[in-house]
């Protein structure tokens, strides 16, 4: 064989080597995968649930709850004359014989509790809410139609007992009214009135 035949065989025994070796290579590299990463688990956002406060006051009323308000009775508690004491009380509807619940018979109507009984002050408050002007449980007083003054103003008027949202100071002759909240239930009347008169101790 030619010289040059030889170098031919060489050149391409040496280029079937290279062709041998990248499919050696590619092939390696084909049957390589390579693993994607594993997705992301997202934990699910808990929201936390508010829990609504329990009103102390059904607490301290206990049961039965009373029914809706009925009315509101106004009497003079002490008269000096120009000056009274006046009190007020809530009256409920009898639903359901709540009033025979309480000791109190089979009435259209009766009293949160009866007299001297330890829930009648929370049982009370809960049928008439809060005052408008003074926040406290208890009527909202009206003389004449005009809101209560303060202790120190003078002339015919209403003064906010200091103690006990459910008296009321007056000053001379007139309506004096007692009013529920605006946010209570009621099955009748919202207020309560009694009309004044010096010299007697009676509403007329």
């Amino acid at each position: 064989m030619a010289p040059g035949g030889m170098t031919t065989s060489k050149t391409r025994t040496g280029l079937a080597l290279v062709v041998t070796s990248w499919m050696a290579l590619e092939g390696c590299g084909g049957s390589s995968s390579v693993t994607p990463p594993p997705p992301t688990t997202i934990p699910p956002t808990t929201i936390p649930i508010t829990q609504p406060t329990p009103d102390p006051l059904i607490a301290a009323c206990g049961t039965p709850r009373p029914p809706a308000l009925y009315g509101i009775k106004v009497k003079v508690q002490t008269d000096q004359g120009y000056r009274k004491l006046v009190d007020s009380r809530p009256i409920v509807k009898n639903v359901d014989g709540y009033c025979a619940k309480v000791g109190q018979g089979d009435g259209a109507y009766c009293d949160t509790r009866l007299e001297g009984d330890l829930q009648r002050e929370a049982c009370d408050a809960l049928v008439i809410g809060r005052a408008k002007d003074t926040h406290r449980y208890g009527p909202t007083w009206y003389f004449e139609a005009k809101p209560c003054v303060d202790a120190g103003a003078g002339g015919d008027g209403c003064v906010n007992h200091p103690d006990n949202q459910f008296l009321v100071v007056t000053r001379g002759e007139g309506e004096i009214m007692a009013c529920a909240a605006d946010d209570v239930p009621v099955a009748e009347g919202r207020c309560g009135t009694c009309q004044l008169i010096v010299g007697s101790s009676a509403c007329q």
